[in-house]
């Protein structure tokens, strides 16, 4: 008997920069769920960042899963979710997830938590490295973006940058530990798990248990 099955597929940016991501997806998830015995009643599919918990069709195949007692396939957990926040979302959900590069199987809370730190961050790293190239590029031969004025209108908001910097990305490690606590893990072992994953505190030195309580108790302070 067919298992009942929709499949989500997300591509990061657009059609015309990426004109064959939602094909190829589609393409890989069909034959998947031809092989293993499952029949696709709907496609979601969009173009959006992984880090955004907020996507509209993400949340609809979400919703249809849980409405029609359906599996969401999809190609690779980096498709699904690059944030761990939206591990709360979907964790209660494990049993109907299918994710092709795992393949007929269901994931666990430790597969997804680890998959999906790697894609947040990924998707960091990239941010940082568009930052440094911009450097790079001004260093070398005095490229601008922006405004030509910025030198000097930037120093009053400079502090308030910094401090709103800090807190998103204390923000971003408490929502990580948040959930790794939720699949079992102790503070050490979340310290250990960050190192393991390359991801490095804000001024990119390795986690230690006091960095990391530190970061959770200031940004439990600024929530309050």
């Amino acid at each position: 008997m067919k298992k009942r099955a929709c499949s989500y597929i997300r591509a990061s940016t657009t059609a015309e920069l990426q004109p064959n991501s939602l094909e190829v997806q589609r393409a890989i998830v069909r034959s998947f769920a031809e092989n293993n015995g499952y029949t696709l009643e709907e496609e979601f599919f969009e173009y959006a960042s992984g880090t955004n918990d907020l996507r509209t069709q993400w949340n609809n195949a979400l919703g249809y899963a849980e409405t029609n007692d359906a599996f969401i396939i999809c190609w690779r957990v980096d498709r699904f979710s690059r944030s761990l926040t939206s591990f709360s979302k979907s964790n209660s959900m494990l049993h109907k997830l299918r994710f092709v590069e795992l393949g007929d199987i269901e994931p666990t809370a430790l597969v997804m938590s680890v998959l999906i730190a790697a894609g947040q961050n990924a998707a960091l790293n990239t941010r940082v490295r568009i930052k440094e190239t911009m450097r790079v590029l001004k260093q070398r031969d005095g490229r601008t973006w922006g405004n030509p004025r910025i030198n000097e209108t930037a120093y009053p908001a400079s502090l308030k940058v910094r401090t709103n910097n800090a807190q998103a990305f204390n923000s971003y490690i408490s929502d990580i530990v948040k959930d790794y606590k939720c699949a079992g893990y102790n503070l050490p072992q979340c310290v250990n798990k960050l190192n393991n994953l390359g991801i490095r505190t804000r001024r990119g030195k390795v986690w230690t248990y006091h960095l990391l309580r530190r970061v959770i108790n200031y940004n439990e302070r600024a929530s309050q």
